[in-house]
């Protein structure tokens, strides 16, 4: 918009000093009658017919659907008028308020989608340092309600369930956890941990493992995921949003409610390569701790690896590939360990054969 001033004469009568309002669709003329009183005219742009009268240095307005005359000093009002003309003679997406209404679109588009990212990150960042701070007794209530509906129950070796519980509370290792290992009658090479003290080792996994320090191995592995809070910060970040709420006002159930109805997601969980790490130098403290063979961790690495030549590897290797990186900070890591033979872990196993 832009304002000047001029002088309007009607048809038939003497000009009289106005000002004049010119908008992007019509100008305002404002004037006072010579009975005092106010008056204004709308004239629409389009019906405008501008001029530059170079003789007078003067700006000539004209209505072609109404009488009268506006004159304007100077040619500014001139340019100004034809070029507002000129701007409603362009497609919307050429006009300014079309192109600033592209710009603030995109704009608006791209605060959309900055929030998006941002939500998809931290979102599950969030939610994985809340799971942090639940207790192990929730845990433990989240784990055992997807164990349940896995209905494992019906196909536990029972047997064997009790041989690898009583090896593991013969390793002694300390924990705020009760640790339960349920061995699953099932084809599968596999084993996985869930919060709160779970492990479940599959007896096909079982069967692949030659000696007590593998097993040992095994479960350290697996033990590390729960003791580390890995199986539970796993969970929730790769449920992400659809557990946030529930972690963030403290409604467990809600939470409880959506690990179970992904319950059978849960069996293929995978870590990433920092927390596979992790399990692994962990593990391996556990038994150079109590002597046993570290060497247990490389044989089960081998034995697995060589047992599914041009097959899916079980979870917890195939979620970390690079096995003979693992066996070379394996061996490492356990450089002159000091080993001895556990009869009493060794009497064990020999029950599982």
């Amino acid at each position: 918009m832009k304002s000047y001033f001029g002088s309007y004469a009607a048809a038939g009568t003497a000009p009289v000093a106005c000002t004049v309002l010119v908008f992007d669709k019509n100008l305002s003329i404002g004037y006072k009658c010579p009975d005092g009183s106010n008056a204004m005219l709308n004239w629409l742009l389009r019906d405008v017919d501008a001029h530059f009268d170079f003789a007078r240095q003067t700006t000539q307005l004209r209505n072609s659907k109404l009488p009268g005359e506006l004159l304007i000093e100077g040619n500014d009002a001139a340019n100004f008028v034809k070029s507002m003309q000129a701007e409603r003679q362009k497609p919307w997406y050429q006009k300014s308020s079309g192109k600033e209404w592209i710009r603030n679109s995109l704009l608006l588009l791209g605060i959309a989608g900055l929030l998006v990212l941002l939500y998809l990150l931290m979102v599950p960042w969030i939610s994985q340092k809340l799971a942090s701070k639940v207790s192990p007794k929730t845990e433990q209530q989240l784990g055992d309600a997807v164990y349940d509906a896995l209905g494992l129950n019906e196909q536990e070796d029972k047997a064997a369930s009790a041989v690898l519980n009583e090896f593991f509370r013969t390793m002694d290792v300390p924990t705020a956890y009760t640790i339960r290992i349920s061995v699953v009658k099932d084809n599968t090479v596999n084993a996985f941990a869930l919060p709160g003290g779970r492990i479940v080792v599959f007896k096909a996994l079982l069967k692949q493992i030659q000696s007590y320090p593998e097993l040992a191995a095994l479960l350290s592995h697996e033990f590390t995921h729960i003791n580390n809070k890995h199986s539970t910060k796993s969970i929730f970040r790769r449920l992400g949003s659809k557990v946030f709420l529930g972690l963030l006002f403290g409604r467990f159930g809600t939470v409880t409610n959506i690990l179970v109805n992904h319950a059978d997601n849960l069996k293929h969980l995978t870590y990433s390569r920092r927390l596979e790490k992790e399990a692994d130098t962990k593990g391996l403290q556990i038994l150079t701790q109590r002597k046993i063979d570290p060497k247990g961790f490389e044989d089960l690495f081998l034995h697995l690896k060589q047992s599914a030549p041009g097959s899916s590897l079980p979870e917890f290797l195939g979620s970390h590939p690079d096995i003979d990186k693992r066996i070379i900070y394996i061996r490492e890591a356990s450089k002159n360990s000091p080993v001895a033979e556990n009869a009493e872990l060794k009497a064990i196993f020999e029950q599982l054969k």
